[in-house]
């Protein structure tokens, strides 16, 4: 019976973090701006779920693009608080 509940609580917790992950774009900013030009559009970000699904929040000034302080605000944000403070 120990075995399974130590199962389980691991199985939560390998969840947890995998949903943690899917709050950030998994591509980098490069790969996601086809066109070179420094932003991404709502267009562009259809290649990675997770931006555009979060695309409005990402474009922080709606200018409808996202420029790459942006991408590494959202991305920034979406960290679950443990990586992002080390004091933790």
């Amino acid at each position: 019976m120990k075995y399974q509940a130590i199962i389980a609580a691991a199985a939560l917790l390998t969840g947890a973090a995998f949903a943690a992950d899917e709050t950030m774009a998994s591509k980098s900013f490069e790969s996601l701006d086809k066109n070179a030009d420094g932003v991404i559009t709502a267009s562009e970000s259809v290649a990675d779920k997770n931006l555009s699904a979060a695309f409005t929040t990402a474009d922080a000034n709606s200018d409808g693009a996202v420029s790459k302080e942006e991408f590494a605000r959202w991305q920034a944000s979406a960290r679950p608080q443990s990586e992002t403070d080390p004091g933790q």
